[in-house]
Parts: C-alpha cells; sequence; structure tokens
C-alpha cells in the first residue's frame, strides 16, 4: 500500500522529470551522407550519439546529462560533427562543421564534401518533410508509360518537375523519375 509520503514524493518527482522535457532545447541534425555522423558539444564534454545514414534526428544534451548545453554567450552551444569512417573509429569532419555556434531549433544540413571523405554541414532556415513518392507505375494514372506535368503534379513534384526532365520534353520516363526518387528526401526520424 503506498503512502500519503511516498505518493507525494512520486508526484514531485514526475513533476520534476515532466518540467524538464517540456524545458528541453533541441536542434536537429538531416544526415545526407552514407555515413553515420557522430555529434559533440562543449569540446567533446558531452556527445549527442550518432546519427544514421540518410536519417533526420533531432538532439538535445538535457535528457542525457540533465544539464543545459546552450550555455554560452547569447544562449547558443558549441558543437562539432565528424563522418565515421566505415571502422566505426576514423572521424572525417570539415572545416564547417567543427565550430558551431547554434541556437536552440537550429537546422543543421550535413551533406558530403566534394573530396567524398569529408563532410559540410550547413545553418539552414527551415526543411520540409516529404511523404513518401509512389512508385512510377503508380504514379502513372493514365499508364503511357510517362509521368506528364498534371501527374507529377498530384504527387507533389510539379515543383521540382524541371530539374528532372532532363531531355525537357516535358514528361518524365522511368529513368528520369527515378533520379527525381533518388534526390527527394522523403522521410523524418527514418531512412529516406
Amino acid at each position: 500500500m503506498i503512502t500519503r509520503l511516498t505518493f507525494l514524493f512520486m508526484t514531485m518527482l514526475l513533476l520534476m522529470v515532466s518540467s524538464a522535457y517540456a524545458n528541453e532545447k533541441i536542434f536537429t541534425v538531416i544526415n545526407h551522407t552514407d555515413g553515420v555522423i557522430r555529434v559533440w558539444g562543449k569540446s567533446n564534454d558531452y556527445k549527442f550519439g550518432r546519427i544514421k545514414p540518410k536519417t533526420i534526428a533531432d538532439c538535445t544534451c538535457n535528457a542525457l546529462y540533465n544539464k543545459d548545453c546552450f550555455d554560452k554567450k547569447g544562449g547558443k552551444a558549441k558543437i562539432k560533427l565528424a563522418l565515421e569512417g566505415k571502422n566505426g573509429i576514423d572521424l572525417w569532419s570539415g572545416d564547417t562543421c567543427t565550430k558551431l555556434y547554434i541556437e536552440p531549433g537550429t537546422f543543421i544540413d550535413v551533406t558530403l564534401d566534394t573530396d567524398g571523405r569529408h563532410i559540410k554541414c550547413a545553418i539552414i532556415d527551415k526543411y520540409e518533410v516529404r511523404q513518401p513518392l509512389p512508385s512510377f507505375e503508380k504514379a502513372d494514372t493514365n499508364k503511357d508509360g510517362k509521368i506528364d506535368e498534371k501527374e507529377a503534379e498530384a504527387i507533389h513534384l510539379k515543383t521540382n518537375f524541371g530539374d528532372f526532365d532532363k531531355d525537357l520534353n516535358r514528361e518524365l520516363n522511368p529513368e528520369e523519375f527515378d533520379r527525381a526518387i533518388n534526390k527527394i528526401n522523403i522521410f523524418r526520424g527514418v531512412p529516406f
């Protein structure tokens, strides 16, 4: 039987935990690479974790350390990111990923640098999460073997249509459609 004192203690504990989660400050990492991204803060004192390839993940230090990592001047956090080598030991960063001063709610877009080994980090204003694109067969509603602009608009591909129509005939063949699907980020929190 729960005593009144135990009940009071449990209630206070629950309120403290829920208050900590309500005040949690996060930043989001969008990993466009085919490798794992490691994230650190405060000159290696905080390890936010590993971001799987082709995923979008929210990061925080409150849940891990019960401290506010956004304690730099202006309420910012100092973080760095690195691409984990295939052996799980080597780390490859880039000039734009080693000293990022970010505010809560920041979105960090991570891509592979031109050398194919290091990463590039960019602070972006926002990102758009899209629904998965259907297969070519499902998108081709009139079954003519191509995706016209009307069919592209129906699957929310209209704004990017010109980027994928390489032969400029105002329709996408199966190869162009596949290229479009491979370029668009479509999931949050799971591989895209």
